[in-house]
């Protein structure tokens, strides 16, 4: 009997591709207050993936055309694993840092941490599978399950299983401008600009880690509050802090010095209802480039990211361009031929920012255990590419860096946080 098969959409092939530059997965943790229900939860995570092929399915890079083999033979038991200890920090960082081989039956590993009567649920996804947004949507998805099976043993979960085509971004714009958005071949992930972390040079002793620091709820709604009265979007604050942050901690970089941070942009704003029909990686590039430099003060700062985002955000196709140059080089190579193709013409950014979103309390919570705190991470990087992903729950802004690196590394970064963090702060209070 022949197995059944999934195409690898655009971006399947784009993180299989930089699998040298980080570790493919994407990494979320809820915490709640209570014992959440083993059992309904395993039911109820059994439901959601197999309804979505891609998690239970192994990767075939074939050198023609790369495609996906469904496996059905897992069982309730394969896609939760019960952990009790009451150290949930060391615990996070053993789960959360694991790599799962994307030739392996699942895409996916789920853990619910037991201790001093909280749970935590841990999961760990192949980024191939889907990105950050439809990330969130899986955890909602999951919840939403586990509180129906709560109220109803029968409940089935509703879960979105349409395709998961990168061409659907083109399908609801106005038939001008999607003409316009498939002959936009300029590759926007080039950039001379090469400034690097201050990592240490020897990886004989790294290990991948998740640096963690959170900025609370009053602090981010003064800042936003600040920022409105400004004129500035909260997205203009963090990439302001994050730059203040390169030119402290970067080697030879000062106020003058050309800086580039490039931001991951969801394309679902091109889709009515703002969502995918399945789940799937719809993402691109933002670089924000001050080409003369952060300046020599926060305000200043804050001013130039504005203006070199002036224009990106007047653009009406923002992120479309170089996905048909992407597109074709898959089209017209065979697989073996276009990773190169690729690699050579696409640039891992160096230093990036990845906004994820709001992880809403709502979503999250479950009918015997409301949700205390949550947060989702990037990839883990590999160095010298970086990046700061957050999220926002309750108010509060979580801002991680997920490395490979050093003990010491791990101290430079979590300075490099709470200064980030310290300048938004700072910015709410008035204080700069």
């Amino acid at each position: 009997m022949k197995r059944k098969t999934i195409k690898a959409e655009m971006w399947d092939k784009v993180q299989y591709i930089f699998k040298n530059y980080y570790d493919g997965m994407m990494h979320c943790a809820f915490e709640y207050e209570g014992i959440v229900d083993e059992e309904v939860m395993r039911k109820a995570l059994k439901q959601v993936v197999d309804k979505i092929d891609v998690l239970h399915s192994s990767f075939v890079a074939s050198p023609i055309s790369p495609y996906w083999v469904v496996n059905y033979d897992y069982t309730d038991a394969d896609v939760l694993t019960v952990v009790e200890d009451d150290d949930f920090i060391a615990q996070i960082q053993k789960i959360l840092t694991r790599r799962i081989d994307c030739r392996g039956k699942l895409q996916f590993e789920f853990t619910l941490l037991i201790g001093k009567g909280r749970s935590m649920l841990c999961f760990l996804i192949n980024h191939m599978c889907f990105d950050g947004r439809d990330f969130i949507s899986f955890g909602k998805t999951v919840c939403e399950t586990y509180n129906g099976l709560k109220a109803d043993p029968n409940y089935q979960a509703k879960v979105k299983c349409g395709t998961r085509s990168a061409k659907q971004v083109y399908r609801d714009l106005p038939p001008e401008l999607a003409k316009k958005a498939k002959m936009l071949y300029k590759n926007v992930s080039r950039t001379n600009i090469k400034l690097k972390f201050p990592f240490e040079p020897d990886k004989d002793t790294d290990k991948s880690h998740i640096m963690r620091v959170e900025l609370e709820a009053e602090a981010l709604a003064k800042a936003k509050a600040r920022g409105k009265k400004d004129g500035f979007t909260v997205n203009d604050i963090y990439l302001a802090a994050f730059f203040r942050a390169i030119v402290k901690f970067f080697n030879g970089v000062d106020g003058k010095t050309p800086t580039e941070i490039t931001s991951m942009l969801d394309l679902r704003r091109y889709l009515k209802g703002n969502d995918t029909d399945g789940y799937t990686n719809l993402t691109s590039y933002m670089p924000c480039k001050l080409t003369d430099g952060a300046g020599d003060s926060f305000a200043e700062t804050l001013q130039r990211v504005k203006t070199a985002l002036k224009p990106h955000k007047e653009n009406p196709l923002l992120g479309l361009s170089g996905l048909p140059l992407m597109a074709l080089a898959y089209q017209i190579f065979p697989f073996a031929i276009s990773q190169l193709a690729v690699k050579i013409g696409y640039t891992n950014p160096l230093v990036g920012m990845s906004n994820i979103g709001i992880i809403k309390s709502e979503y999250i919570d479950l009918v015997d255990a409301p949700a205390m705190n949550a947060f989702m991470t990037g990839t883990v990087k590999f160095k010298p590419y970086m990046q700061v992903a957050c999220t926002t729950f309750k108010g509060a802004a979580t801002f991680t860096i997920s490395e490979r690196c050093s003990d010491k590394d791990l101290e430079t970064m979590k300075a490099f946080l709470e200064y980030m963090t310290g300048i938004i702060r700072d910015y709410g209070e008035e204080k700069i």
